[in-house]
């Protein structure tokens, strides 16, 4: 009985440092990325983009892509919008990431001519792992007295300076605003890429209005 009350006692202690160990510890970085996507994007939405052909790079990992790109010619890939023709030319656009987080996954999305004239993301998560990279952000699009909510998605790889291969898809995932007639409907989405599969790092000119033209988020 000696030798045995010890035992049970560092046992005992053992256990406790464990469970509180349990306590403490915190969501963890996949746990974290997942719960970011989610805000941004319903999973049915994100499914319907899947199907349309949008290659999501998972992970926990991606590569740092800051900068301002351009994504030009901009051509139409695959579309659930009526009507839609693939190969059609939208407006050429940029799109500028910056103060992206390696421990939160964040990062800032601010583009022109993606689904509006001016796009800048209310929430924005990035994933991926090697050189490969997906950015997911939420965009409030409004013209005059229309509004909707739309998810908006850089997927690629970085390539020194340079981005090659980048597709985006564009989804309405709330048009309760008043978006109809205006913008394309909720759950409707398309994907488009850069034609000639590698999208420049250019210089961000602050200030200065993307130029009229038909983007991925009207209906026109």
């Amino acid at each position: 009985m000696k030798h045995i009350l010890p035992i049970s006692f560092l046992i005992s202690i053992v256990l406790f440092a464990c469970s509180k160990d349990d306590k403490v510890k915190g969501p963890s970085n996949e746990e974290i990325l997942t719960k970011k996507i989610a805000d941004i994007i319903p999973q049915k939405y994100l499914d319907t983009l899947k199907i349309l052909g949008l290659d999501v790079h998972q992970g926990v990992t991606p590569p740092n892509v800051e900068g301002t790109y351009s994504i030009a010619p901009n051509k139409l890939d695959t579309s659930n919008v009526p009507n839609d023709v693939p190969g059609t030319y939208f407006s050429n656009a940029t799109v500028t990431f910056s103060a992206q987080s390696a421990s939160d996954f964040s990062i800032k999305l601010t583009g022109k001519n993606f689904v509006s004239y001016a796009d800048t993301s209310i929430t924005t998560a990035i994933s991926g792992s090697g050189n490969n990279f997906t950015v997911y952000g939420k965009v409030k699009s409004v013209n005059g007295t229309h509004s909707a909510i739309f998810a908006l998605i850089f997927t690629g790889t970085k390539e020194g300076a340079n981005l090659k291969n980048v597709r985006v898809g564009i989804i309405n995932v709330d048009n309760s605003k008043g978006g109809t007639g205006v913008f394309i409907n909720e759950g409707l989405g398309r994907i488009a890429f850069d034609e000639d599969h590698i999208s420049e790092k250019a210089a961000e000119k602050t200030g200065e209005r993307a130029a009229a033209g038909r983007t991925l988020g009207f209906i026109q």
